[in-house]
């Protein structure tokens, strides 16, 4: 007849080492899942800065890159070339601030009076899109694609390939 391990007062010794492996196991869990939140902080908060740039990005644009000398004859244009150094300045600018490195800019400008459009662009699908799409305006515009690289603090471990944001936006002008 086999006794267990028994103390005066009858409590089981046997069950100390389950009871550590199992804290040991809820430590674990404990730690992955907060550093996945961490990580879901992280990517929402990349996202919204990086489209907050593109934004401010688009609006410097449209603001600094208008060719008054076209309004009387055909209306408001965009003056290419500014639009896109004014836009490529402030990315540039808010980047080297954050201190980011190897993020992608694409800045394309609809200079004339009745817009345009640009067939595949932005490049890639954003803001939950299923297909690139055509972008079109029908006023001069400024559109500004950003790409980001995130800091991950659990995924980066995992050396997941998916560690950027991109992020798009555009602005007109009203006439």
């Amino acid at each position: 007849m086999m006794v267990a391990n028994r103390t005066k007062s009858g409590v089981i010794f046997d069950r100390k080492a389950q009871s550590a492996v199992w804290g040991f196991l809820f430590i674990l869990i404990f730690i992955a899942l907060s550093a996945g939140l961490v990580d879901i902080f992280r990517l929402y908060a990349a996202r919204n800065w990086a489209y907050s740039v593109a934004q401010e990005a688009a609006l410097a644009g449209i603001s600094k890159g208008r060719d008054w000398n076209s309004v009387t004859a055909s209306g408001m244009r965009l003056d290419v070339a500014v639009a896109q150094s004014q836009a490529s300045g402030v990315v540039n600018n808010a980047m080297s601030q954050r201190g980011v490195t190897g993020y992608t800019m694409d800045v394309r400008v609809l200079p004339d009076p009745a817009g345009g459009s640009i067939a595949g662009y932005p490049p890639r699908p954003v803001r939950l899109g299923s297909s690139l799409g055509d972008w079109s305006s029908d006023e001069p515009a400024v559109g500004v694609y950003l790409r980001v690289p995130v800091k991950w603090l659990l995924l980066d471990g995992l050396n997941l390939a998916a560690k950027s944001v991109s992020v798009f936006a555009a602005a007109g002008v009203a006439q």
